[in-house]
């Protein structure tokens, strides 16, 4: 009878595999903002807004698996110009509205619809997210094989 032995290297194809997720994840939200700073739906006065839309924190190994965060730093606006909203005084009876020719209306509260561009830009880098990372995972040496079944096939270039 013969005999046969296997080498496990289930832990070197996990740890190939998570840092193959983590450049994926990098690299889907570095194009979602690069997408957002270029296919947002405002006209750019400041530039505040556009700045402010980066990777929040780079992709990290959590429990179940990786996990970053992108979107928009330091810009109040960020959330109303995304889903839209009602904007209300605060410390006022009214909201004091300037005119274009000079003057000022005054509302009681005012309508923002909503302009997104964070939705869209993840919407469109999303489906590239397996692909990125097994592209990744190729390049650091494993074969899809290693993983059969982890890894479906998706669209898009790392």
């Amino acid at each position: 009878m013969t005999s046969k032995s296997l080498t496990w290297t289930g832990d070197a194809v996990l740890a190939k595999m998570r840092r193959a997720e983590i450049v994926g994840v990098n690299v889907t939200m570095g194009a979602a903002v690069n997408h957002a700073k270029r296919n947002h739906p405002w006209k750019n006065q400041t530039g505040l807004l556009e700045g402010g839309i980066n990777v929040i924190s780079p992709a990290a190994p959590i429990a179940t698996g990786v996990e970053g965060h992108w979107g928009v730093n330091d810009a109040v606006q960020a959330r109303m110009l995304e889903l839209g909203g009602v904007i209300k005084p605060v410390n006022a009876k009214a909201l004091a509205i300037p005119l274009p020719g000079g003057g000022v209306v005054f509302r009681q509260s005012v309508t923002i619809p909503a302009y997104p561009y964070l939705r869209p830009a993840g919407d469109a880098q999303y489906p590239r997210l397996i692909q990125r990372i097994r592209r990744a995972y190729e390049k650091e040496g494993g074969d899809p094989a290693d993983v059969q079944g982890q890894i479906t096939a998706g669209g898009g270039d790392v």
